[in-house]
């Protein structure tokens, strides 16, 4: 058993403190800790680089790069990722995906204007309506017999039935990319009644070399013009250490010891465990010793850690304007039964196009569900030749000349993730559980809290997105800081 040493001082003035997990929430914690003053950090990562869900990959041969997993800066207002980006000017612009949204039908034919606005606004209104309706079924069975009823008043005759049932189709899909769900009729109605949409502009894209991993670079106080003091995160993180083992009660002087796939272990005052919800699905009952007192087990149980993933492809030529910024697929049923009977059926995944901001020659695929995890699986030739036949259909009055790369995330085979960001499910409710449940802290006999709980899956408005992994990391290390004060 190899003994890792964690140097310091008494626990009264800089305790010994192991952060598990290099994601936005850990790095915020680390560096919110460290310019605190309490520098006796250990981050232990269990892949061999820092960010997490945090992924900006270089694509296409210029400066910039694409985004793997979080994509956009949701929000203005309350957002802390914007907050700390507008410091620096021009590294936040509106996404090109704001405009020129299509609803594009199997057959090549895009949907006017006028129609898919109406559509869009039915569909919204039905969905705002849902989050304080008395309904005792799921999501899905409020929002379709809400639509029917509407889209079978006089208000939309002039609408063709089979369009409307196409685009009701096609709204589910974005939901479940939105949620990262597989359906929503496993959805209760109320699940989102605690979330909390930070106000102003949804869609604001990264710019420069460093894409969305600017954040970090900002939390850590490297990114150029900075004036925050610097954190040397990377020094502070020791790499590829996998975590299987957080013995937090009985333990001698009340220290915690995490223990490492290869035999480290290490002894701290407190841990923040920062690791994704889809790990500790996976690994909480094997992980903890003791287990996990019922309240934050339920909460691993019966919160959603739901897959989303994208395909990049880079074209020897720009994607055509005309094609639309986003295109939503609309399939007529014989084509879709065609399709399910094709070696393409995978495909039924692709809620959307989008082309990527600052790559005229990218396009990307969203895929969406069961079908998107069963694409981690295909080879990336398969990928392509599937993509290229809903291109063969749904852009078949375009020229997109040949795709010259493939890059894909496979966001529920990475053993360290296991999904992609979490939301709430029918099971949530039957549990009567939260993100509160998951964040609470584990306490030792003196009630001090050992083992505390961060990450986007512990943030009760803002889960989901990098914004709410950044404030749950600051959270757990203001409540350490406020211990030691």
């Amino acid at each position: 058993m190899v003994a890792a040493s964690l140097s310091g001082t008494s626990a009264a003035t800089n305790p010994r403190i192991v952060i598990i997990g290099a994601g936005a929430s850990g790095i915020a914690a680390a560096t919110t800790l460290y310019r605190a003053g309490l520098t006796n950090i250990t981050v232990l990562e269990a892949s061999h680089r820092i960010g997490g869900r945090v992924n900006s990959v270089p694509f296409g041969g210029d400066d910039s790069p694409v985004e793997l997993g979080a994509q956009w800066c949701h929000g203005e207002e309350g957002n802390v990722a914007y907050q700390m980006a507008s410091a620096f000017p021009g590294l936040l612009k509106t996404s090109m995906i704001v405009e020129e949204e299509f609803l594009v039908q199997s057959d090549g034919t895009q949907v006017p204007e006028t129609i898919s606005d109406r559509l869009w606004a039915l569909s919204e209104s039905i969905l705002e309506a849902s989050y304080t309706a008395d309904y005792a079924g799921s999501l899905g069975d409020y929002i379709t017999t809400q639509y029917r009823a509407e889209i079978n008043s006089p208000q939309y005759s002039d609408i063709n039935r089979e369009l409307a049932e196409q685009f009701l189709v096609s709204f589910h899909n974005s939901e479940r990319g939105r949620r990262a769900i597989d359906s929503w009729f496993d959805v209760a109605t109320s699940s989102d009644d605690d979330y909390e949409v930070t106000e102003g502009e949804q869609a604001l894209a990264w710019t420069g070399k460093r894409g969305f991993s600017s954040i970090l670079d900002i939390l850590t106080g490297t990114f150029p013009g900075s004036t925050s003091s610097v954190v040397p995160i990377n020094t502070l993180t020791s790499f590829n250490k996998v975590v299987n083992g957080i013995h937090w009660e009985g333990t001698t002087d009340d220290l915690v010891t995490v223990a490492t796939e290869d035999g480290s272990r290490y002894s701290a005052d407190h841990v923040i465990v920062t690791v994704s919800l889809g790990v500790l699905k996976a690994d909480s009952r094997t992980m903890f010793t003791p287990a996990l007192p019922t309240i934050n087990q339920n909460a691993i149980d019966g919160l959603n850690f739901g897959t989303v993933n994208k395909v990049f492809l880079l074209f020897d030529t720009p994607i055509p304007e005309a094609f639309g910024n986003i295109v939503n697929l609309l399939w007529y049923e014989q084509d879709l039964q065609t399709l399910r009977q094709s070696k393409h059926a995978w495909t039924e995944a692709v809620g959307y196009f989008y082309r990527v901001d600052s790559k005229p020659h990218v396009l990307c695929a969203w895929l969406n569900g069961v079908e998107g995890r069963q694409a981690e699986l295909l080879s990336d030739d398969a990928i392509k030749e599937g993509l290229l036949y809903l291109l063969s259909l749904f852009g078949k009055n375009y020229n997109f000349g040949n795709v010259h790369a493939v890059l894909r995330s496979k966001w529920s085979s990475e053993r360290f993730i296991r999904g992609s960001y979490s939301s709430r499910s029918i099971a949530t409710e039957h549990l009567q559980t939260g993100a509160a449940d998951l964040g609470e802290s584990l306490t030792a006999t003196d009630d001090l809290p050992v083992v505390l709980f961060a990450g986007e899956a512990t943030s009760v408005k803002h889960y989901s997105t990098v914004h709410g992994a950044i404030e749950s990391g600051q959270r757990e290390a203001n409540r350490l800081i406020n211990l030691y004060e």
